[in-house]
């Protein structure tokens, strides 16, 4: 016998519950570098003194709501 087949009982609900983990934590990854992207364009166009455009504000007030 190999040690997979006396470990594969236990390794598929593993790997199973482990994609949504995965997915989650990913998405949340994302969604905060995507904010200090923003928060960064926003902190460069303020210090050159340039207008900040109100799509980039919206953003940012629409993601800090609950």
């Amino acid at each position: 016998m190999s040690p997979f087949s006396d470990l594969s009982p236990v390794l598929i609900p593993v790997f199973a519950l482990l994609i949504p983990i995965v997915g989650i934590v990913a998405s949340a990854i994302l969604k905060i570098t995507r904010l200090n992207l923003l928060h960064e364009t926003v902190r460069h166009l303020a210090t050159h003194g340039q207008s900040i455009p109100a799509e980039l504000l919206s953003k940012l007030s629409d993601s800090k709501a609950p």
